[in-house]
């Protein structure tokens, strides 16, 4: 098979930051197949099929690349690369249908998706096995003489390596054909080759062309020489074109209709003097005559179709560049782009090593510039050049780098700053040819004037990394801070956020503006430190005169980013440049710091002042940074110094568990009883660090002042802590100062009766108030209640215990006090009753025990009489306490204070309880209240006929 150098009018291949090939079948899938709510199968599938088609779509462009660069192709090849279009068309189909089915939320049955699955991911292991040897295949060819004799052994020992591939794309093939079929009747084809991939489409081409050529010479053969044979024509064809395919500028545009446009050899360099040579290009091909007047450019109504920018990208795609340009890196174009361009720079007074190779320069390099006298030339004829077709010529001139046929436009009078539609400057930049990007400025193209996307041609030559181009764009005065738009950054601005130092050195030599903004408001400084970059750089950019306080938007300093960043080298060198260590940007420089110990040393040594930053030490401690601890130490920070005025470094150690920085502060002076939100010794109880208490007494720390230490142990449950205090000499009677609450009552309120017991055992006085007597406040406890009775020598001693454990509805602690001799008739307050309160309390069963078992007198009053109590306290039908005490004895009849039972009974106008009382005890009639009046009285009073009756004919009973 013989190969030629193609150019093929077809949708350009793009190159995305990261340098891979993109183009529309390669871009993620449509926004609106909604793959979540898809069946999760089909999903699946959809996913894993989309995955084998952007493979397949690179494998297509690599084997045309192969295709052109080889010399000698491997038998079977041809036929490869047929089956492998013929599975990629296969793949395509099922990847259009599965999308449809999926955009209108239709599901194919469940075994199909997950054997379409399976068949997808055997097409992916294929076509990474025919990846893998494309791409050992191109490294053989590029490698140069020193690999023939590796190509030679391979091709002689690998000859089963192609007929196993079509092998595996044979089966691949069959399994998928009748899928594919399905989706074609349903789809039909032209959705399906609207969905093929640029690379399918241009491989397909390709093999169509070498086929046609092939076949064309067989028919010459015999009226060519020995040099004209195939062989000989594809290492005449390869050498001529450098391993490049071209690919065109629209699909709409025929290869036939195109006017193909050699380029020159020489050009015109001046206004005054000859022309001047330039370095030949070998294209061995006859140069075409001068451009007629008005040639026929068929199919360019569609020139911008495809390459037309997204306003939001500031790169257009590239569609020609040469196997050497993807090898090389941007800045640094092939040899046949930068000989003029460099030899030009020379003419200019600026060599490549002045602003390429130096990164740390010996001395400030500024370069003037004087746009009026770089050279300019005016066209011969500009008489109707200025016409669309004409701008559309020189354009498709441009992107075909046919350097003698955009003299001839340009010469012609076709103006170089054609448009707002197209840009001349930042095309001939975008393709990296040099020669091109001075002939427009000779012929005055605007190196400032920005295109429709918002793109000046000093911007792009740094998203392109020509450099070249720059330097000569900035000689004929482009304005490297200046934006193109005010959405825009600067292309100074645009290098320093691609960190390009090459082209910030060469913008620095042109005078910018060092302090301007980016558009997100940052600085030049700002934008540049990061963790990873280059000192040199930063040095530079200072050198030039950038100010080291200057400001971003939020306020941050250089010498902050720098911190921050963690890149002490960079802080040494703004304050080299006057950077100032006390400017809060936003916080004071220390700060941010104290995360950065090495930054830390640095700026305490060069003036920061530790005195603004009160509270630097304990932020150390509580980041957990010793070594920043150190270096504040070191400068003589106080390491008692409270940070908000509350937090202590030696108590956030201790709180935070550091025992490195704990005992670092000890040995540097930090106060054992300097408290911050709690005292260092109850900080150790109360965050159970009790391994760092023996080291603060010993350095000096109050165990009994402030009192409440032991306490504080029982309220946290550090029974460790405790017995340590207390072999330590601390009493277990210690008040604590706020609420007077002792070790012992602290045990009984929280109901802890193991340290109620450590208390005790260990000398504890139940005698003693905390925030209420001991035992008054164990009835609540029954156990705590028993073990604390038998260390009473008086229960009795005090009053109303009782009645406390009835108002508690504690039994039990009723029948221990009762059985430790305290009084049943005890009362609170001198009022409150045990009787009374448990009926207050509807405690039925403590009434009954204090009537049945303790001998309580149910005509004893407390609040009031029981039975009163009892009437008041009634809830109808319940009437269990009211006969209890009536039958223990309780008079109805009996006044106190101006009350009785049946008086009670009358003024609730409740006749069953009256006539209960009548029944149990008859009624006294003369009996008064307190206003003296008697119990038919107020019922007469009332109009309440029945109580007057119930209560004539109890005395009557009676």
């Amino acid at each position: 098979m013989c190969a030629v150098c193609l150019r093929l009018s077809l949708p350009s291949i793009g190159v995305n930051h990261q340098g891979t090939l993109t183009s529309p079948s390669i871009q993620s899938l449509p926004a609106s197949v909604d793959v979540m709510t898809a069946d999760k199968y089909q999903a699946a599938a959809l996913g894993h099929c989309h995955k084998a088609t952007v493979l397949g779509n690179m494998i297509a462009i690599h084997m045309l690349e192969y295709i052109t660069a080889s010399t000698s192709h491997h038998d079977g090849l041809n036929e490869l690369a047929h089956d492998f279009l013929d599975v990629c068309r296969i793949m395509w189909s099922i990847e259009a249908g599965l999308v449809e089915y999926t955009r209108s939320s239709q599901s194919l049955p469940v075994e199909m998706t997950q054997e379409l699955d399976r068949k997808f991911n055997t097409a992916h292991i294929d076509f990474q096995g025919l990846d893998h040897w494309l791409s050992r295949s191109l490294s053989e060819e590029r490698g140069g003489p020193g690999k023939k004799l590796t190509r030679s052994w391979r091709k002689m020992f690998s000859g089963n390596e192609i007929p196993r591939m079509r092998q595996a794309l044979g089966k691949t093939r069959e399994s998928l054909r009748m899928s594919a079929l399905m989706f074609q009747w349903s789809l039909g084809e032209a959705k399906i080759d609207d969905s093929l991939g640029i690379g399918y489409t241009a491989l397909s081409a390709a093999l169509e062309r070498l086929e046609r050529g092939t076949s064309n010479r067989g028919s010459t053969k015999g009226s060519h020489s020995h040099s004209h044979t195939p062989d000989a024509l594809l290492r005449k064809e390869t050498l001529d074109h450098t391993q490049v395919v071209e690919i065109g500028l629209d699909d709409h545009i025929s290869p036939t209709n195109t006017l193909m446009i050699p380029r020159a050899h020489t050009i015109r360099s001046s206004t005054s003097g000859p022309a001047a040579p330039y370095s030949p290009r070998d294209d061995h091909g006859a140069r075409a005559p001068d451009l007629p007047h008005e040639p026929n450019w068929g199919g360019l109504g569609h020139l911008d179709g495809p390459r037309r920018r997204s306003p939001s990208h500031h790169t257009d795609s590239l569609s020609t560049r040469s196997a050497h340009s993807r090898n090389t890196p941007p800045s640094d174009p092939p040899e046949d782009l930068r000989s003029g361009g460099l030899a030009e720079l020379e003419n200019l007074g600026l060599s490549d090593t002045d602003y390429v190779h130096e990164m740390r320069p010996t001395k400030i390099v500024r370069l003037p510039v004087n746009p009026s006298k770089m050279p300019r030339w005016d066209p011969r004829n500009s008489v109707g050049a200025d016409t669309p077709s004409l701008k559309l010529n020189l354009m498709v001139a441009i992107r075909e780098r046919n350097n003698k046929a955009v003299e001839q436009l340009l010469d012609r009078g076709v103006p170089a700053n054609i448009g707002p539609d197209h840009h001349a400057l930042n095309e001939a930049i975008r393709h990296h040819d040099l020669e091109i990007v001075r002939l427009l400025l000779l012929f005055r193209a605007d190196p400032n004037t920005a295109s429709q996307q918002g793109v000046s041609p000093l911007a792009a030559a740094v998203e392109e990394g020509f450099l070249d181009a720059a330097a000569i764009l900035l000689k004929y005065g482009a304005d490297s801070s200046l934006p193109p738009t005010t959405e825009n950054d600067s292309p100074f601005a645009l290098a320093t956020i691609k960190g390009d130092t090459q082209f910030i050195r060469l913008f620095l030599m042109y005078a910018p503006h060092v302090n301007q903004m980016t558009a997100d408001g940052e600085t030049i400084l700002t934008k540049i430190i990061t963790k990873k970059c280059i000192r040199a750089l930063i040095d530079m950019v200072l050198d030039y005169g950038a100010d080291a306080n200057g400001k971003s938007k939020e306020g941050e300093t250089p010498l902050f980013r720098a911190i921050t960043a963690g890149r002490a080298d960079i802080v040494s060198s703004l304050l080299d440049h006057k950077a100032n260590p006390n400017l809060p940007g936003p916080k004071h420089m220390l700060w941010p710091a104290t995360y950065q110990p090495k930054c830390l040393q640095v700026l305490l040594t060069r003036g920061a002042d530790f005195k603004k930053t009160s509270g630097i030490m304990e932020l150390a401690t509580s980041i957990n940074k010793i070594d920043s601890v150190s270096v504040l130490l070191n400068a003589g920070v106080d390491p008692n110094a409270k940070k908000d005025g509350v937090y202590t470094p030696l108590c956030s150690a201790i709180r935070d568990n550091r025992a490195d920085i704990f005992h670092l502060l000890l040995a540097n002076g930090a106060d054992p009883n300097v408290p911050a939100s709690e005292y260092p010794c109850f900080k150790c109880v109360t965050h159970n660090r009790l391994q760092f208490l023996p080291h603060l007494v010993a350095a000096g720390g109050y165990l009994h002042s402030p009192k409440g230490i032991a306490e504080t142990a029982v309220q946290f449950d550090n029974m460790e802590a405790l017995a340590w205090l207390l072999d330590n000499g601390v009493s277990p009677n210690d008040q604590a100062p706020d609420t007077k609450a002792t070790p012992l009552t602290t045990a009984i309120r929280l109901n802890k009766l193991e340290f109620v017991e450590v208390l005790l055992s260990r000398g504890a006085n139940p005698n003693v108030r905390g925030q209420d007597w001991p035992v008054c406040m164990a009835v609540q406890y029954p156990m705590i209640l028993k073990r604390l009775l038998p260390a009473l020598a008086q229960p009795r001693a005090f009053k109303g215990v009782m009645e406390m454990a009835v108002s508690a509805n504690k039994l039990d602690s009723v029948k221990l006090l009762l059985a430790a001799g305290v009084n049943v008739e005890d009362r609170n307050g001198g009022v409150f009753s045990p009787l009374t309160t448990a009926i207050r309390e509807r405690h039925a069963d403590i009434v009954q025990y204090l009537l049945d078992e303790a001998g309580a007198d149910p005509n004893s009053p407390g609040e009031h009489l029981p039975i009163v109590k009892a009437l008041r306290r009634y809830e109808a039908p319940d009437t269990e306490i009211i006969e209890m005490l009536l039958r223990k004895g309780a008079d109805p009849n009996k006044v106190y204070r101006g009350h009785s039972a049946i008086i009670q009974a009358v003024e609730m106008g409740d006749a069953y309880i009256l006539r209960l009382l009548i029944e149990k005890w008859g009624v006294d009639l003369d009996a008064i209240d307190d206003t003296g009046r008697t119990p038919i009285e107020i019922a007469d009073m009332r109009g309440w006929d029945e109580g007057k009756d119930i209560l004539i004919r109890g005395k009557k009973a009676v």
